[in-house]
């Protein structure tokens, strides 16, 4: 299932700041929009019918239905806020799963396969938490996993990297300052690079050749608390599809 935050990131570059700030728009309220005509949402993002149908051909889409489909299927998945219920955090989880087993994960597999070094890179305190997660698991596997900790470790270990290597970066929202400071100088370097961020439209997410996405939840009781778990899962279904990987290329080769 295609979501509208994934079709922007991809075609970002593309993209003008005008466009940017339609879309901005749009992703805010999927759900209300997705029931709008054309005529409605030009009109919310104060643009032409035409305008807007320029904008969704830019993006991937051949009619303005396609993007009412699109919003319908992502405004499913869109993070929502409920009251705490034990019930409903299960299928919280189960949801999250779902979604995650629809991904195919060939492509990036191949990467991690051809990489001589992954170099990882948390831009907060869980997200460097999840990197250690990264590096121990892939170890098992053998992959030489570095993890570099701030800007000028990685100014540091940069002079090393060759263009087979992987560069991971791991945000929850992809808009870090530091985080975008530090793939603005691995970019010039060449490295493949690869990004792991929660499901929205992200300045990090579009620096990357690759991307994956956790649709996280967020539950209120007394306060807002986002369900982050979901990240250790796509960990966990990441480091097995891998092994699915190595196991059928080594057979081709034997």
């Amino acid at each position: 299932m295609v979501l509208l935050e994934e079709l922007v990131n991809q075609y970002r570059d593309l993209l003008s700041k005008s466009e940017k700030e339609v879309l901005d728009i749009i992703l805010s309220d999927q759900r209300s929009y997705s029931m709008y005509t054309s005529t409605e949402l030009a009109n919310v993002c104060h643009i032409s019918r035409t305008t807007l149908l320029r904008i969704c051909r830019k993006i991937g889409l051949m009619s303005f239905s396609d993007l009412k489909v699109i919003l319908k299927n992502s405004s499913e998945v869109e993070t929502k806020s409920q009251k705490m219920d034990f019930d409903y955090v299960c299928n919280i989880y189960h949801n999250l799963i779902d979604e995650l087993n629809k991904f195919s994960y060939e492509q990036i597999c191949r990467v991690l396969y051809e990489a001589e070094t992954i170099y990882i890179y948390g831009t907060g305190n869980e997200q460097k938490t999840l990197a250690d997660e990264f590096k121990r698991i892939f170890l098992f596997t053998g992959k030489l996993v570095i993890e570099v900790f701030d800007y000028g470790e990685m100014e540091f270990v940069r002079k090393n990297f060759k263009r087979t290597d992987l560069f991971v970066i791991i945000s929850l929202s992809g808009e870090t300052k530091e985080g975008i400071r530090i793939l603005n100088a691995v970019i010039p370097t060449g490295v493949r690079l690869l990004s792991i961020t929660r499901l929205q439209s992200n300045t990090i997410s579009g620096l990357c050749d690759y991307n994956l996405y956790v649709a996280t939840q967020v539950v209120e009781q007394q306060n807002f608390y986002e369900l982050i778990s979901a990240f250790y899962v796509l960990l966990d279904l990441l480091f097995f599809n891998y092994l699915e990987y190595i196991t059928e290329v080594e057979s081709y080769e034997v």
